[in-house]
């Protein structure tokens, strides 16, 4: 008994241990999190950089970051490569995370991390084409030698600030979900141009606008959808003669009828996406030089969507906002000009009704002849659980999804390819 006794303390207290060390389902070891030295604790105080100049391993010259009162960073470098490796390390430092879960969301993988509440978006990812697009990206990069080679120097200096952090330095974000920042590669970049893709033209509403034009006709659609909204004033005036012949669009005989609307709920355009910009002229400007405003309406996030910098070396000197993960800036200026981006509502998705030889899906009917699919077998780890597998079927239009009509009693498709701008 009195060893029983003497020993209850030591049981309970590696009991203790272990309990708070062990992971329980997506619960990260509580032990770890609120550990002092390397727990949340240490990412209370967090000091900010004193020197300007970056003092890592891998510049092939020299390069100073100098902070303004907004704590923008302004990027000098002695060479492009120092000044886009410069740039990852930068971006990386304020952002790491965001730029990883960006890529995780992109790729199909949030269930690896958070579990199987994410396993349903990253089967949609997946069935989507995205990790296919990005891949295809990436070979696409890899032809222009410029490209790879600053994508690479950005993923160099990404690298080289996750090599600097040891787990008590690690952002918030990674201790709660208890992982580790991964190496930063190019196809991540590539990940975070598909990402964009799905955000800006990822939808559409086709779809219902066929089977509303079916139900209700033609002039329904032109009276209450007008596309040319009459207090528009276009750039071109109206009254502009063109010295060329218009080329004929061919038109189907018969309206195709599409799949239920509501069962493509997923592939539909949000609501407020796209752009606008406008420019003045320096002679109606009080400077005397033109001004040009550039809104491209993305989603709000908190970080900003957007990364604010100033990039100068020799025969470079850019200042603008920049996507966090990606090299160069997207939207900014020089000395020279000023650019901007708008997003046009343009047909980059079709769908086209697949019919299968048989149930096994290897051949498809296509142009008066069978055709063999491709199967891409998607492997999703999942946090806590088991890996799941999900065979996604390829034809030469795209992915192929599964979808019931619950309206078209005459003609009901159900499997439909995905031709997406995205996958080319």
């Amino acid at each position: 008994m009195k060893v029983f006794k003497a020993s209850l303390p030591l049981v309970l207290l590696t009991a203790l241990i272990l309990t708070l060390n062990t992971q329980f389902g997506t619960i990260p070891p509580i032990g770890k999190f609120v550990d002092p030295e390397s727990g949340f604790w240490a990412n209370a105080e967090i000091e900010l950089p004193e020197s300007n100049e970056l003092a890592v391993e891998g510049f092939d010259g020299k390069a100073s970051v100098y902070f303004d009162e907004r704590r923008v960073p302004h990027i000098f470098a002695e060479n492009e490569y120092d000044l886009y490796f410069a740039q990852g390390y930068v971006v990386a430092r304020d952002r790491l995370f965001q730029m990883e879960l960006q890529t995780l969301d992109a790729s199909g993988r949030l269930a690896e991390k958070i579990g199987e509440r994410a396993l349903s978006r990253d089967k949609t990812t997946r069935r989507r084409g995205m990790p296919y697009g990005a891949e295809k990206a990436l070979e696409m990069m890899k032809q222009d030698p410029k490209s790879w080679e600053i994508v690479n120097a950005y993923a160099d200096g990404v690298n080289a600030y996750i090599s600097s952090l040891e787990p008590k330095n690690y952002p918030l974000e990674y201790k709660i979900l208890d992982f580790e920042p991964e190496e930063w590669t190019p196809i991540k970049a590539a990940h975070l141009l598909k990402n964009m893709t799905r955000t800006l033209a990822g939808g559409n509403n086709d779809d219902r606008t066929s089977n509303t034009m079916e139900y209700f006709g033609v002039d329904f659609i032109e009276k209450f959808f007008e596309n040319k909204p009459e207090l528009n004033d276009p750039i071109i005036p109206s009254s502009k003669e063109w010295d060329f012949e218009r080329i004929p669009v061919e038109a189907p005989d018969t309206l195709f009828k599409s799949a239920s609307a509501v069962e493509l709920g997923e592939y539909e355009r949000p609501e407020g996406v796209g752009s606008n910009n406008w420019a003045v002229s320096g002679s109606k400007t009080k400077s005397g030089y033109p001004i040009l405003a550039n809104d491209p309406h993305l989603s709000l996030t908190l970080p900003s969507i957007w990364y604010e910098v100033q990039l100068h070396a020799p025969g470079i000197n850019s200042y603008g906002v920049t996507l966090q993960g990606t090299p160069g800036i997207v939207v900014g200026f020089n000395e020279n000009i000023a650019w901007g981006v708008t997003n046009v509502g343009s047909d980059v998705m079709d769908w086209y009704e697949i019919k299968f030889k048989e149930d096994t899906q290897k051949e498809y009917w296509h142009d008066g002849k069978w055709k063999p699919t491709t199967m891409r077998i998607e492997e999703i780890k999942v946090k806590g659980s088991e890996t799941v597998l999900d065979t996604v079927i390829y034809t030469h239009h795209g992915p192929v999804t599964k979808v019931e009509s619950n309206i078209n009693e005459e003609r009901e498709p159900v499997y439909h390819a995905l031709r997406w701008i995205a996958h080319e």
